[in-house]
């Protein structure tokens, strides 16, 4: 996946959830988007550097959106929870993903009350994905979630419930950085979902997980990792 040309500057704050303040290099500071509900705890603070979309929607409150951070080690972060969907969907339509063989991909698909990220089909059946977006890492060891999430625990109960009536259903957990080596849930922060992703895995419901190289001008997966739960 691409990006487009993006636009270079310093993380002064993040100023709520949804929104930070960013020094470019032309000593203007700017009020940016910030993709995601997640706390980036590791992945955005102050006085790093970041890497900007620009938005002309006028219909848009802030006029950027931030989608890069430098990492403490020098690497990059993806921060926008949402191309983590992207880069799984891109993915399984070039056959890169051994574990889901499907030549036909749904998005965002009704089960009961809740949508699902994506359901998978082929002449054999069906495969009911949920992706998760990983910008924590320590030691080597990506982890999800980094806030706690009953929406991430009603989605894994979902997807029991699927596997429960014969269809294939799947959590993936996806590193947006190239330094984590396995993964695991984040069991200090949410003990609930780290539970009920157990429980879930137990009933059937597989746990994939895979790192990403992710570069100033492209993200990709680049392998799967291995799960400790």
């Amino acid at each position: 996946m691409k990006f487009p040309p993006l636009i270079p500057g310093t993380l002064i704050q993040r100023k709520n959830r949804f929104t930070a303040h960013v020094l470019l290099t032309s000593d203007e500071t700017v009020v940016v988007y910030v993709p995601t509900t997640g706390r980036l705890t590791g992945a955005l603070q102050p006085g790093c550097r970041v890497w900007l979309e620009a938005n002309n929607d006028p219909k848009r409150k802030t006029a950027y959106t931030l989608l890069l951070s430098e990492l403490p080690n020098g690497g990059l972060c993806s921060v926008n929870a949402s191309t983590a969907n992207l880069l799984f969907a891109e993915a399984v339509a070039r056959g890169h993903l051994t574990a889901f063989p499907f030549p036909h991909l749904e998005k965002e698909v009704a089960q009961g009350h809740s949508r699902l990220d994506f359901r998978l089909s082929s002449p054999e059946g069906f495969c009911w994905v949920e992706v998760k977006s990983v910008t924590f890492v320590e030691n080597g060891v990506g982890m999800f979630p980094d806030a706690p999430t009953a929406r991430g625990r009603r989605h894994l109960e979902v997807l029991a419930e699927l596997a429960s009536g014969g269809d294939r259903a799947s959590v993936v957990f996806i590193a947006q950085r190239g330094d984590a080596r396995r993964f695991c849930p984040y069991e200090a922060i949410d003990p609930e979902f780290t539970a009920v992703l157990r429980h879930v895995n137990r009933a059937g419901v597989e746990v994939h997980a895979y790192r990403c190289d992710v570069r100033l001008d492209r993200i990709e997966i680049v392998e799967e990792i291995p799960v400790n739960i």
